[in-house]
């Protein structure tokens, strides 16, 4: 589990300036695209896992995803 909270506006407006949709970067983090939206929302948070692969996917860094003084 993932230890700090990824902040869902952050995410939403990375994939979106990388103009994906929500399916392209479930189908990237291997998860589903509810899981995405409910990240982006505030609902739920992710595993490492899914994390590092939602990171990878839009070439981002801690700073870019998680909610202020949870950057490593």
């Amino acid at each position: 589990m993932l230890s700090q909270t990824v902040d869902g506006a952050k995410l939403r407006s990375l994939r979106e300036a990388a103009r994906m949709s929500v399916a392209a970067l479930a189908e990237q983090a291997k998860c589903s695209r509810w899981h995405i939206y409910g990240i982006e929302t505030g609902r739920w948070q992710c595993s490492g896992e899914v994390y590092d692969l939602i990171k990878e996917a839009l070439d981002a860094d801690d700073d870019d995803l998680l909610e202020e003084g949870d950057a490593a």
